[in-house]
């Protein structure tokens, strides 16, 4: 990606994380970056940033029978964003995706997506357009395991009416998008769990779709194949694609996504950056403290007697980690005790908790009201 075209999209995640514009015009005029195009960027990011929802959802609630799975469900993913829904294991997540993109009707209502000509249309209407603007790759593969790399990828790209040169260009492009060039010719069932995925995925937008939604999509993949799955989502974010992403694994959302919703007790409980939610759950932090000599049993003892300040305390990679929701003075009491015992310290940091650690947290007191 071209380096221009890198910061237009730091920008806009920036942006979409809470950065103001005068702290980032700041810092792009300090590295070096002309005052017009810090400008323009600037500004085009600010347009996209107030665009209407592009997809838009008011009231829905889905029942199973008597089971209700979604619950006047109210939610706004802006054009552009890499979006994130937190839930545990069976919280609705799927079913969430799938009347998102209109395989599923609610029982009340409705899913409105904004049309390429501005106007706003419910998912159900227009049918054909809509199917078009959207891209899914579900938990099972879609894909035809009979079928090669790129007999899959032109299958689908026959499906979404692309012409014989359309679906050969396309596929070309896509077979080196997710690096499946070398693979092209070998058939679904032989490739390992991460080429199928990102077979799944190329089939997902061989239509170029301005809305990807992936359900769990580095489920029962090791860590290195699901960092390269989460580049791959990332690219095609930075193409101009909204990307909607499921998932359980809730330290990768918070790695990847300019925002996060939670989804508990069949509603979303709430919508924001990583830093919005920290502040909304957590009004802990974090000090995590490393010595020379790694010894942490005094210091232990002494954070316990100091329960109204010190809260949970444990060891992590050699470190001693204690939370507190009054940092300052927690940093004195440490400072002093540290000087007390000559200690020499080696790390010293103060952060928030992590948004896997307040999710948790929300789900061990699910008898307790949100707001």
């Amino acid at each position: 990606m071209a380096t221009a075209e890198a910061l237009r999209w730091h920008i806009l995640q920036a942006m979409a994380r809470g950065a103001q514009r005068k702290e980032l015009e700041t810092l792009l005029l300090n590295a070096g970056w002309p005052k017009g195009t810090v400008a323009e960027y600037l500004g085009e990011a600010e347009d996209r940033a107030s665009q209407p929802g592009l997809v838009r959802l008011r009231g829905v609630t889905k029942r199973f029978g008597e089971r209700v799975v979604l619950n006047g469900i109210d939610l706004d993913i802006p054009p552009g964003e890499l979006f994130g829904v937190i839930g545990l294991s069976g919280s609705g997540k799927t079913t969430l995706l799938n009347v998102l993109v209109g395989f599923i009707e609610p029982e009340a209502g409705e899913v409105v997506v904004q049309l390429p000509d501005k106007t706003e249309a419910p998912v159900t209407a227009q049918h054909e357009l809509v199917k078009r603007m959207f891209g899914f790759a579900a938990q099972t593969p879609s894909f035809y395991s009979q079928l090669t790399v790129r007999e899959n990828i032109e299958h689908f790209g026959a499906l979404y009416n692309l012409s014989p040169v359309e679906r050969m260009t396309r596929c070309d492009a896509l077979l080196k998008l997710v690096g499946l060039e070398d693979a092209q010719h070998t058939f679904a069932a032989n490739l390992s769990g991460g080429m199928q995925k990102r077979l799944d995925i190329a089939c997902a937008i061989v239509h170029n779709p301005s809305i990807l939604i992936l359900d769990e999509p580095t489920a029962d993949l090791d860590l290195i194949i699901r960092d390269q799955i989460w580049d791959l989502i990332r690219q095609i974010n930075k193409q101009g694609t909204t990307v909607i992403v499921a998932s359980h694994v809730v330290s990768e959302l918070e790695q990847y996504c300019s925002k996060i919703a939670i989804l508990r007790n069949q509603r979303i409980a709430e919508v924001g950056t990583t830093a919005h939610l920290r502040d909304m759950y957590s009004k802990r932090y974090e000090i995590f403290l490393k010595t020379a000599r790694g010894q942490y049993a005094k210091l232990k003892a002494f954070c316990g007697k100091k329960r109204s300040l010190f809260t949970k305390m444990s060891e992590k990679g050699g470190s001693f980690v204690v939370q507190t929701s009054q940092p300052r003075q927690a940093l004195e009491e440490l400072v002093r005790f540290l000087a007390k015992h000559n200690e020499s310290v080696v790390r010293l940091q103060v952060d928030r908790p992590s948004i896997a650690e307040v999710f948790e947290s929300l789900i061990r007191h699910e008898t307790h009201p949100l707001h």
